[in-house]
């Protein structure tokens, strides 16, 4: 990652004033189908982007009936009633653009991306595959085989491949986070053509959606085009969302998992608030400055002066309903985890105690600024933010005061939270060793 020190602020200051200057503005409308459209203009370059986020993901799902969400997002791209099979990418394709989707807990997002001449015709696909789905069993069956593929290449036979899964077992244990997003490859199996159907009927629906379109637009001939295409899809929207208690981790938990790896891995969790909330700020400053660059005090330590470790890494990892922060570190041979564990311990007891420097508060701090400025330059990052902004918080507002909530940081701000959610606090630690150790 680029680094930054204090004798770049004044003209990363000047950057920041410059893009603040070019604030985002969003027009807001909902369709007599509820559905919330965002439009935001930007004719510098002649691109635009089309996202639609659905408001559901894994933690909506039935007990036995893991996967599902995921599994839609595969079947989204499978035909509709005027689409055929795979003619969703090959549209988008041939007219230089990209298109993609990911699932999530909380969320399912879709996005294309091409030449702003093409605008219509990305209304139409996904006006088509909101409406109605190629739900056959051939293409149920067929994407059932690709979804267990995806799991045993991407996780049950990949090195370390359900480091994640573990955490959200253990630290989110109870809750509707407890089960990984892919599913189990029973439950996959066991989907019928009814459940598909309903599934889509239920929450592909216009009021449990937002879309939104950013780039090469006239705003009123947008508008003009989304109602041609959407406003003419009715369902009966029958959700059920299911209450998602998160408890607190409250007992010190081990566990030792012997894998297929070459290099033992260690991970350190401890459970985070929610997206949105105040102390996920001064947290990005401190996962910053202990572990994510080449400067950080673990990498500097372990990587560089002792060779204790291959690599060092800390993230957090936001929710709507909570959050999770877990330092992933690879081991070098013949060096013991146990050591590993106390030097990672002693480095974080010190930040508690003693905070960071100036140096290092502004290095971070510069750093953030610069990131959290130039992101917005991008359609594509905007559409998503807003994406998220909407289904999390219904206030897009957010993109343009995130800068500011970063900036109102403190020292003695990532000094507290390192007490409250790490030092004082109950982690999970994940231990991954080769198979004949």
């Amino acid at each position: 990652m680029t680094r930054f020190n204090s004798s770049t602020g004044s003209a990363l200051t000047k950057l920041t004033e410059k893009v603040s200057k070019g604030r985002i503005n969003f027009k807001e409308f909902d369709l007599p189908n509820k559905l919330h459209c965002i439009l935001h203009q930007d004719n510098r370059n002649p691109i635009v982007n089309l996202t639609i986020g659905y408001k559901v993901g894994s933690k909506d799902e039935e007990k036995n009936k893991r996967g599902i969400a995921h599994l839609f997002e595969h079947l989204m791209f499978q035909g509709s009633e005027n689409v055929k099979k795979n003619e969703h990418f090959g549209h988008i394709m041939k007219c230089g653009g990209n298109s993609n989707a990911f699932t999530m807990q909380d969320v399912t997002i879709y996005f294309d991306s091409m030449p702003s001449n093409n605008l219509e015709m990305a209304l139409w696909l996904e006006s088509d595959r909101m409406n109605s789905l190629d739900l056959t069993s051939s293409n149920l069956e067929n994407q059932k085989s690709v979804v267990i593929e995806e799991k045993m290449q991407r996780y049950d036979n990949a090195p370390y491949g359900t480091m994640f899964h573990n955490i959200c077992e253990n630290i989110f244990r109870g809750s509707n986070y407890e089960f990984s997003v892919i599913g189990e490859t029973d439950d996959i199996n066991s989907f019928s053509v009814k459940e598909a159907v309903d599934f889509h009927s239920n929450y592909y629906s216009p009021d449990n959606s937002v879309l939104i379109i950013t780039g090469d637009i006239d705003l009123e001939k947008t508008g003009e085009l989304i109602h041609k295409y959407f406003a003419d899809i009715n369902k009966q929207n029958l959700l059920e969302r299911k209450e998602n208690i998160i408890t607190g981790f409250k007992k010190e938990t081990e566990l030792v998992i012997h894998d297929n790896v070459s290099l033992p891995m260690l991970c350190l969790c401890y459970q985070l608030p929610k997206a949105g909330s105040d102390e996920g700020y001064p947290i990005e400053y401190f996962i910053e400055m202990i572990a994510n660059n080449k400067s950080s005090r673990l990498y500097k330590k372990l990587v560089y002066e002792k060779k204790m470790v291959k690599s060092v890494h800390a993230s957090k990892y936001m929710l709507e309903d909570g959050g999770v922060l877990f330092f992933r570190v690879i081991i070098n041979p013949g060096i013991s985890v146990d050591d590993v564990k106390s030097e990672i311990s002693h480095a974080l007891e010190d930040f508690a105690t003693n905070g960071c420097s100036d140096e290092e508060f502004q290095t971070i701090k510069n750093q953030l600024q610069f990131m959290n400025t130039i992101k917005n330059l991008k359609m594509i990052n905007i559409s998503i933010e807003t994406a998220f902004n909407y289904l999390y918080f219904r206030d897009i507002s957010r993109i343009n005061t995130e800068i500011e909530k970063y900036l109102k940081v403190s020292k003695q701000d990532v000094t507290d939270s390192v007490n409250n959610f790490i030092v004082n606090s109950k982690k999970l630690t994940l231990i991954y060793l080769p198979m004949n150790q």
